[in-house]
């Protein structure tokens, strides 16, 4: 008999709850008034914010189970889902009352260079501002729109008194747009300025602001493991896909051009986030975060990847890029892992820890 699509989710629903994690195990820290924004800890966020592309929206984690939808309660960086294990549920362990977690699942909302309707879902968005096939340039154009107008409509955020910590990933739809638009690569410079335009805006229209700008992986070694498994090799060869290039064999070249050029991307990101260092701004400050930095895919399990498209990560990916993300905010600099590592738990904050800041 053939099963309902609501019957599915279900079924999709549970084995999340069962593949999860769930809450942190470590004891509450105590009540911190942070003196500026280097004096964070997970306890003082009161609002947490997601910018992004298809993998902070979500989409396809529950592989051909889950449709075209996008898991946004389950998105690592931002779910609120209950027993979800994304860093946002992370900060809720110490701080009930924070805003901004997306919840549950919807059909994918697409962003793809000049098809960007921006057609939203807020009650379950909330401030997940991430679009499936967004670039860079669209962050300014129309997640920072659709951002700041959930910011100034939401009676529990004070814009101007609360905490607020934004995580950013962006640059793989740049990358593939070589393959699917015909468009030359983005350049390192046009990145940087895009990136720079958005966190001038940031910091100009939205006070106590920490971002995370999380550094890319390689995405061409979504080849190199996908090839770890027939079905995978299967799907790239017949289904067009969003960067489809990167799956011929013949093009080695064009996988080695975008593996440089997200490494570039990466460097701008350390630059800008110095630069803003470099101002001593005490309510505003951005920080690189490493940990795709020198991620090996091909070292990792093949269910890492959505069996939907073989390309994004599956749950089990976004679990990893949780914890990730999560000690890597709770690292100094040159402590912070530039490799994703599944095996890696979540580390528990005493009362001495803050959010590093460099």
């Amino acid at each position: 008999m053939k099963m309902s699509r609501a019957g599915v989710m279900v079924v999709v629903w549970l084995q999340a709850v069962c593949m999860c994690m769930c809450a942190l195990d470590c004891p509450a820290l105590p009540v911190h008034v942070p003196a500026n924004i280097s004096d964070l800890t997970p306890a003082d966020i009161q609002v947490v914010i997601a910018i992004g592309d298809s993998i902070t929206a979500g989409f396809g984690m529950m592989g051909r189970s889950g449709y075209l939808d996008e898991f946004r309660g389950q998105s690592w960086s931002i779910g609120g889902d209950e027993n979800a294990t994304t860093m946002a549920n992370f900060l809720k362990t110490y701080n009930p009352n924070v805003v901004g977690m997306s919840l549950g699942h919807h059909f994918v909302e697409l962003c793809y260079g000049p098809i960007c309707p921006g057609q939203y879902h807020p009650t379950q968005d909330v401030l997940d501002c991430a679009q499936s096939g967004a670039m860079i340039e669209d962050l300014v154009k129309h997640e920072m729109k659709y951002l700041m107008d959930q910011l100034t409509s939401n009676p529990a955020i004070n814009i101007n008194e609360d905490w607020k910590l934004i995580t950013i990933l962006i640059g793989a739809n740049d990358l593939c747009a070589s393959c699917t638009l015909f468009k030359p690569f983005l350049s390192p410079d046009e990145y940087e300025a895009h990136l720079d335009t958005l966190l001038s805006e940031i910091r100009a229209q939205i006070p106590r602001t920490l971002v995370s700008i999380v550094e890319m992986f390689n995405i061409s070694q979504v080849y190199n493991l996908s090839l770890k498994t027939p079905y995978c090799v299967d799907v790239h060869r017949d289904i067009f896909i969003e960067c489809d290039c990167l799956f011929k064999d013949e093009n080695q070249d064009i996988r080695d051009t975008v593996d440089v050029t997200a490494q570039a991307y990466n460097e701008r990101n350390r630059k800008i986030a110095a630069y803003y260092q470099s101002l001593g701004d005490p309510q505003f400050t951005v920080v690189s975060q490493p940990f795709g930095r020198n991620t090996r895919l091909v070292d990792q399990p093949t269910d890492l990847l959505s069996d939907l498209d073989c390309f994004h990560p599956s749950i089990v990916g976004h679990q990893g890029m949780a914890i990730a993300l999560w000690n890597n905010m709770l690292t100094p600099a040159a402590e912070k892992k530039t490799y994703l590592d599944l095996d890696d738990k979540p580390l528990c904050p005493d009362s001495s820890s803050r959010i590093y800041t460099n």
